[in-house]
């Protein structure tokens, strides 16, 4: 009978998992990405959350992550979930989540919009936004398929800094016309020596 000791046991175990196919083990990168450039105080922009996964090689089954502002200058309004996914938020409140669930063969790997955030603009200076999804293995973070070498799951984490602008008046308060204003002065001015040489 063939015996096989522990140790030609681990030795062949090592030496198969180094044929196994290797993917690359850089973690996606997330990025916020400002769409309007110009904001002052009282307007309405959007900020939206991509993330580009080329390093891994894998598909991105699903995400969640939290909102969080600082400095008081814009107020968070609300999102929308890109299309391809379906919106798991409402089981993970207040997080933001979406699946790609049970099809995951149409999603892109690298470059994919996840969702857009909504915000307005409520006072002057340069607040910052942040997404955070530490990796929990449910609902936060970011879900690649699983191989033999990567997990599959990896932390949402990137921030925004945002300058918000005083408001412009849209009504500015109307200026007579040079031509009007020299008119009414000499009127005024002609008036004004009639009523000096009239006698009393």
């Amino acid at each position: 009978m063939f015996k096989v000791s522990f140790k030609d046991f681990m030795l062949a175990l090592v030496l198969g998992c180094s044929y196994l196919p290797m993917h690359s083990t850089a973690a996606p990168i997330v990025n916020l990405a400002l769409l309007d450039t110009d904001i002052a105080v009282g307007d309405s922009f959007d900020v939206g959350v991509w993330v580009d996964g080329d390093g891994i090689g894998l598909e991105l089954l699903a995400f969640g992550f939290d909102v969080n502002t600082t400095g008081g200058f814009f107020t968070f309004d609300g999102y929308s979930i890109e299309s391809g996914f379906d919106d798991d938020s409402p089981f993970v409140p207040p997080a933001i989540a979406g699946s790609i669930l049970p099809d995951p063969s149409s999603a892109p790997v690298d470059d994919l919009l996840l969702a857009t955030l909504g915000f307005t603009a409520t006072a002057v200076g340069t607040g910052s936004l942040q997404t955070l999804g530490l990796a929990d293995g449910l609902f936060f973070g970011l879900a690649y398929e699983i191989d033999p070498i990567t997990i599959g799951w990896y932390d949402i984490n990137a921030s925004l800094d945002i300058a918000i602008k005083p408001a412009t008046s849209s009504n500015p308060i109307p200026e007579p016309p040079p031509m009007l204003l020299l008119s009414a002065g000499l009127v005024v001015l002609s008036w004004l020596s009639r009523t000096q040489t009239d006698p009393a």
